[in-house]
């Protein structure tokens, strides 16, 4: 595998990390908004899968240049993002969604080029 592809695997893991440490936040909200010891382990797994993420995150950048490593990590985070919502969350997905996921998509692909 070229460093090229790796540091794009690297940025697929951060991006995947960053939605689901969001997934666990919005867990987190299930079991109210006092701080009881249920909501504090969904916002601490939540910190430690950032920290992952930014590990992760830094691997790339030792591969790819900040300018494409940061849109590809965040465009496929805001993907993972809508995709646990729809379906973890039932959350529902419209024309709009899936024309703003389209877009995000292009604008990776247009900055890989």
């Amino acid at each position: 595998m070229t460093p090229t592809m790796t540091g794009y695997l690297w940025c697929a893991l951060a991006a995947l990390a960053s939605a689901a440490a969001t997934f666990l936040i919005k867990l987190s909200n299930q079991h109210g908004v006092d701080w009881n010891l249920v909501r504090i382990a969904f916002l601490g797994g939540a910190g430690a899968t950032y920290a992952l993420g930014f590990v992760c995150y830094s691997v790339a950048l030792q591969k790819l240049d900040m300018s494409l490593a940061y849109p590809v990590m965040t465009g496929v985070a805001m993907l993972a993002v809508a995709a646990i919502g729809v379906a973890a969350l039932n959350e529902p997905l419209s024309v709009s969604k899936i024309v703003g996921m389209v877009l995000i998509v292009a604008g990776a692909f247009a900055l890989v080029r």
